[in-house]
């Protein structure tokens, strides 16, 4: 069997994994035209991104393996109904669920801005109390479920919506209410702090658009670490510039890996609007999930996978083609 994995540092990673009737190959470039040659006769594709074209020239392809959580752009269209899709959803979600929480409160104490006016002082503006404010969590997934625990021990009251209400959910985080997806404008009514976790699907994109901007409390927050789609761009850039939301934390952007000239050919900036430089916005390059602290339980997913597509079983955490998530 052969597996094409994307990047050569995980490549390496996995082959050290694996058994070695398992043969593992990587692209030198990573382009489009490469990776169609390569994916001619392999198994397995592991990739964060991937082409339609990639996978239309893949046709002995039983799996498409995810190296994270979101799908979005994965080339659904292109996979035959007997080819699989999986991730490494909820493999690791301390990390994103800390950089969500440090955003909150790099917002609510305008560490950015002050930083920035450190030898003017003319940053005058107060931050606000967090203690016993609402945070509004959209998505209780595993990041999100970690993003409640650590603002309830911050002494936060927390609410949430998710795709299924959960009640022995909300006992067992002390949540102030969980709800469904018809409970979204009574969430943004209620929230002093929105932060985004879900995932983005036909469902989700331009999920948070101007009607749901403008039911957000005055001087409310909002954080997205999820995907940038799930809000439209500029009724939220309009939202922050007006003054109707106190601020903003960024770290996924309109312009998937703006920086990366593979995913961005055309070289367009992460937004139409520029958020950076609105002094109420705090804007990270889709890296907040960046720690010091390297798990393997994604990899050991992904391994498992691949021994699983050999040994013609189904592999776990598959991705429903349907719903896309």
């Amino acid at each position: 069997m052969k597996v094409l994995v994307v990047y050569k540092g995980l490549a390496e990673r996995i082959k050290k994994k694996l058994p070695s009737d398992i043969q593992v190959i990587y692209p030198e470039t990573g382009t489009d035209e490469e990776l169609v040659k390569l994916a001619r006769d392999v198994d397995v594709i592991v990739s964060t991104r991937l082409s339609a074209v990639v996978v239309e020239n893949a046709p002995h392809l039983k799996l498409l393996q995810k190296t994270g959580a979101g799908v979005d752009d994965m080339p659904f269209e292109a996979l035959k109904p007997e080819t699989h899709i999986a991730n490494t959803s909820g493999s690791n979600p301390l990390p994103l669920a800390e950089g969500a929480v440090a955003l909150v409160l790099a917002l609510s104490k305008r560490i950015v801005s002050r930083h920035n006016d450190f030898h003017t002082r003319k940053n005058n503006k107060s931050g606000v109390m967090f203690h016993d404010k609402t945070a509004g969590i959209l998505g209780m997934g595993s990041i999100g479920t970690e993003v409640a625990k650590m603002l309830k021990a911050l002494g936060m009251k927390v609410i949430a919506i998710r795709r299924s209400p959960d009640e022995k959910l909300r006992e067992e985080l002390g949540l102030e209410w969980l709800g469904g997806k018809d409970d979204l404008a009574k969430l943004m009514q209620e929230s002093d702090f929105l932060i985004i976790t879900i995932p983005l699907t036909p469902d989700t994109r331009g999920l948070v658009g101007e009607h749901e901007i403008r039911l957000m409390k005055q001087g409310s927050y909002l954080v997205n670490v999820a995907r940038a789609a799930i809000v439209q761009e500029k009724p939220l850039y309009d939202a922050l510039k007006e003054g109707h939301l106190a601020g903003a934390a960024i770290d996924v952007w309109w312009q998937p890996h703006f920086w990366d000239s593979l995913w961005n050919i055309e070289g367009n900036p992460a937004s139409k609007y520029p958020y950076w430089e609105l002094d109420n916005v705090i804007c990270t390059p889709h890296n907040i999930v960046s720690t010091d602290s390297q798990s393997d339980t994604s990899l050991e997913i992904m391994v498992e996978n691949i021994i699983r597509t050999r040994d013609g079983k189904t592999p776990i955490n598959q991705v429903d083609k349907e719903r896309r998530y």
